[in-house]
């Protein structure tokens, strides 16, 4: 490389480092500044009878509510606890359903298990009608080990019962081991007919598990007739232009209004609750930010909460009336939300090429079966690819070294025609015209591994497989593999690794084209160094590995024979038929 080269390497060497401490700078700010934000508009919403925040359905006259407006007299806690084969869900009287799901088969920090939902949101199952209020307290609990039952019942106003049934999966025969049916009943024992407007019932609330997942992985989900839908808990935050000046205050609320909603959830990057209503459809979702405090020298972690409305109804004298919904609580694995109906598996959100992401962790679970490593499944699939690719990347090597063979006479025509670049390029074209060269045989390989690139990156990072998994110093490859920090910086091996790789392949590669543009390729080790620095680890293993692979055969191709340089004969013009007639 020339020394213009050097000095642009280490100027955008120097600006990916201060991006990184920049960008961690700015997310601790901002953390600090949302929570104050949100601390101030929480103070402002507080509900009082005289007004309460939108959105609410709205109690046309002679409609009567399900739950009370005014906090209910406090009743002492009572939490019971049902377990099955994969989850511990508790149950609080206080709060009116679900309050936690403990995950059996998955471990957070230091060992403890995987808790969904949090005690500062709504039960999962909590009913209201105004979702920034929820009072959904005052029931009976108990629960029955022998069917798999939780049960709590209430009375409301006019002489409506309520009541609710969550029952394991096993008991309730749903399809997987992760769901919960959940009825709720309402009973008119009053002497007149009972009408409500429609309700919310809570999905509850997400969570990062580890301070190292990704905070947009935190989501609200929801899907109506054939579409999904989803935002992110940075949806919330205050707009900025480029990162730096802001062009909006934050958003307390979210909200959308639609026929045939199937189903609402929350997620974050490895873990789901989905609530999918059964016999009915919603008609609105919300959500809304929740911030839990940590430690006072950690930033507070943003979580989201969120809910579905459901239709009002109008309830006869004596009659009753039940909604039943399906609940999924558990890990976000791509076979086990396919089973389930309307297209739940979407909440894998694996992006534009949702169809390689959905190939490549078929294979990876396969190949997993077979050597029983992760790390190993991703290096043998990356070998594969690249060897269904080596035909395909053998014949750009030959185009580019055929370019690299015209690059003198290339450069005579660019001196000869620098004032006429329209002239240059006519030039150009002929004479690749006459050598039988294609300019873009080089770049073919490269647009067939972006679909591949990005099916890696949608899928490692919702991979929850590779949880826990290790490999040599790496502990978790759903994680950087940060070994220490630096000033601040986190180290992390893999990525530079990458880069190191990628610097080497180009290095050997034949060089095309005029100086400037190969200047910039080597901005690409750099872009790919920022995208995957802070990755999943697993990303970083498969684009080293797939370098180290086209290193190997770059060195192979250069002991093949290399063709010699001749012009392509002129097609025969091809005499025409005389006509006789």
């Amino acid at each position: 490389m020339d020394r213009t080269a050097w000095i642009v390497v280490a100027l955008a060497t120097i600006g990916l480092i201060g991006s990184i401490v920049w960008e961690q700078r700015q997310v601790a700010e901002a953390r600090v500044k949302y929570l104050q934000q949100q601390a101030a508009l929480a103070a402002q919403s507080t509900p009082t009878p005289q007004a309460t925040q939108s959105p609410a359905p709205s109690s046309d006259q002679g409609t009567q509510p399900l739950t009370d407006q005014k906090p209910r007299e406090e009743q002492p806690e009572q939490i019971e606890k049902l377990q099955s084969n994969v989850a511990e869900l508790s149950f609080s009287n206080n709060k009116g359903g679900l309050v936690a799901v403990g995950l059996l088969r998955h471990s957070a920090e230091e060992g403890h298990l995987v808790q969904l939902n949090t005690d500062r949101s709504p039960a999962i199952g909590a009913i209201t009608q105004n979702p920034n209020n929820w009072q959904d307290g005052g029931y009976t609990l108990s629960t029955d080990l022998s069917s798999g039952t939780a049960t709590l019942k209430r009375a409301a106003t006019g002489g409506l019962e309520i009541s609710k049934v969550y029952t394991l999966a096993k008991e309730a025969d749903l399809k997987d081991d992760y769901q919960v049916k959940l009825e709720i009943t309402f009973a008119n024992h009053g002497t007149a007919a009972f009408e409500t407007p429609g309700y919310f019932v809570s999905t509850g609330a997400a969570e990062p598990i580890h301070r190292t997942d990704r905070i947009y992985a935190t989501q609200f989900d929801w899907y109506r007739d054939g579409k999904f839908n989803s935002i992110a808990v940075n949806y919330f935050d205050p707009g900025k232009l480029f990162g730096l000046f802001q062009t909006s205050g934050p958003k307390d609320v979210y909200t959308a209004t639609a026929d045939k909603i199937l189903w609402s959830a929350v997620s974050n990057q490895y873990f789901a609750t989905i609530l999918a209503p059964q016999q009915t459809a919603g008609q609105q979702v919300w959500a809304r930010p929740l911030n839990i405090p940590d430690a006072m020298d950690q930033p507070t972690i943003k979580a989201i909460q969120g809910a579905i409305e459901i239709p009002g109804f109008s309830l006869p004298a004596g009659e009753t009336k039940t909604v039943t919904f399906d609940i999924y609580a558990g890990p976000k694995e791509f076979s086990r939300l396919a089973s389930l109906p309307n297209d739940q598996a979407d909440i894998m959100n694996f992006g534009w090429a949702k169809w390689v992401s959905e190939l490549l962790l078929t294979v990876m679970i396969t190949l997993h079966g077979w050597v029983k490593s992760y790390a190993l499944a991703i290096i043998i699939m990356t070998i594969i690819i690249r060897s269904l690719l080596w035909p395909l990347q053998n014949a750009a090597t030959k185009s580019m070294r055929k370019m690299a063979k015209l690059s003198p006479i290339m450069n005579e025509l660019r001196a000869k025609y620098k004032d006429d670049p329209q002239r240059m390029n006519q030039e150009t074209m002929k004479l690749y015209k006459e050598y039988g060269v294609n300019p873009f045989g080089g770049c073919l390989p490269m647009l067939v591994q972006i679909p591949i690139f990005f099916g890696f990156y949608g899928m490692l990072d919702k991979a929850i497989e590779l949880r826990n998994s290790s490999f040599l110093w790496v502990h978790d490859l759903s994680q950087p593999d940060t070994v220490f920090h630096l000033g601040g910086i986190p180290i992390n091996i893999l990525p530079l690794v990458m880069a190191a790789t990628q610097l080497w392949q180009m290095s050997i590669t034949p060089k095309t084209g005029d100086p400037a543009q190969q200047r910039m390729f080597l901005f690409m080790p750099l872009i790919f160094l920022f995208i995957c620095y802070n990755y999943a680890s697993g990303l970083a293993l498969y684009w080293t590995v797939q370098n180290l692979f086209f290193v190997a055969q770059m060195y192979l191709t250069r002991k093949q024979a290399d063709a010699p340089l001749v012009k392509v004969a002129p097609p025969q013009p091809v005499a025409k038929r005389r006509s006789y007639r």
